[in-house]
């Protein structure tokens, strides 16, 4: 079967959910957008995937990631599922990119280790996947209803990931409701699962913003960020 999952079209669609983008020296220009976010960077990370670059670099970044691979890691990558079938069944579905050279996601993970909360919510409460942007691995996809073969460079394109970290919140149909990209505190992300369970989200259309806004809502009765009127 044909994989059509990059028409300009669905890059449409997942071009407007990325409206959370910060950064901690720019002052903001949209104030329907929530606050915290902190927009991170390894684009070179991002860059080297998709322009495949040769063998050997990439088995020095291997190599690098051997060596950085601690117990630590091993306590947060048990929080997500196998990544080499992604698909919500039948529960909302999270999808994490990340790398093990970022220091913005090394403290995503520490959030993570350091939370029990966390934890246990990825694992039973949600489908939740982990990737790594560096590694152009195999991986079904749920799309449209059915499990199509891609790799790690489509799932980024199909995204806009530009930075790591960016966590992907889908419904359970797998359609994505909210594309973070930059790391968030602990605290933020485990009130943007509960956003996804409340279902605020519903009837709100992506495109305009009104998610985002809902979004920034329920931030501010949950004490996330103050209503500045």
């Amino acid at each position: 079967m044909k994989i059509n999952l990059l028409t300009k079209t669905s890059i449409a669609c997942f071009s407007t959910l990325v409206l959370l983008s910060g950064c901690t020296d720019t002052k903001a220009t949209n104030e329907s957008k929530p606050a915290l976010v902190k927009k991170v960077a390894n684009e070179a990370v991002i860059k080297e995937v998709l322009n495949e670059k040769p063998k050997a670099e990439k088995t020095t970044v291997k190599k690098a990631e051997a060596k950085l691979y601690t117990q630590n890691d091993a306590i947060v990558y048990n929080a997500f599922q196998d990544s080499a079938k992604i698909g919500p069944k039948d529960k909302q579905m999270i999808i994490v990119f990340g790398t093990n050279t970022d220091p913005y996601t090394d403290q995503l993970k520490k959030d993570i280790k350091n939370s029990p909360e966390l934890q246990k919510r990825l694992k039973n409460e949600y489908s939740s996947y982990y990737l790594k942007a560096h590694e152009n691995l195999r991986h079904k996809l749920f799309h449209e209803n059915e499990y199509m073969d891609v790799d790690t460079k489509t799932m980024i394109s199909i995204y806009g990931v530009q930075a790591t970290p960016t966590m992907i919140f889908a419904d359970k149909d797998g359609k994505a409701i909210i594309v973070v990209p930059g790391y968030m505190p602990a605290h933020q992300f485990i009130t943007t699962l509960d956003f996804l369970k409340s279902k605020k989200w519903e009837g709100k259309d992506r495109k305009n913003g009104e998610v985002y806004q809902a979004l920034k809502d329920f931030y501010i009765k949950e004490g996330i960020i103050k209503n500045k009127g």
